[in-house]
């Protein structure tokens, strides 16, 4: 009995173990082919500052297409770029992480206008877009 329960447990782990390597293996989502919602960083953030549970569902793990004006670029050493959209908060912005591709291409400026499309994951202090590219 204690060897069946054994190599059952081990199977289970292995199995587990399995589906976490895929998981983490697969590519990101390819954006170029999906329409983003549309909606300005200023409406976005105070969406989400308002009523958080609410904006969750309308916009978590939904890919977006974000207008605003650019507060600051992040340029991190062994990561994406990262842009920082105005939503009137002095201390608080969507943060977007460029992908791969989008970190080695055009150069944004602080105070230019753009739109970023990406995958809204969620907000903590600062709501984040991942995967993201510009648009415009």
């Amino acid at each position: 009995m204690r060897n069946i329960v054994f190599t059952l447990g081990c199977g289970f782990v292995a199995f587990l173990a399995g589906v976490l390597v895929y998981l983490y293996n697969q590519p990101p989502r390819n954006l170029t082919t999906e329409t983003g919602i549309p909606v300005t960083a200023t409406e976005l953030y105070t969406r989400f500052t308002t009523d958080h549970l609410h904006a969750n569902e309308v916009y978590l793990n939904k890919v977006l297409q974000v207008s605003g004006q650019v507060l600051t670029i992040k340029s991190m050493p062994y990561a994406e770029r990262i842009v920082v959209l105005n939503t009137g908060d002095p201390l608080n912005g969507i943060v977007c992480t460029l992908n791969k591709l989008q970190s080695a291409g055009r150069l944004v400026h602080p105070g230019e206008k753009i739109i970023i499309k990406g995958v809204c994951s969620g907000y903590v202090s600062h709501v984040m877009l991942t995967n993201s590219s510009l648009i415009q």
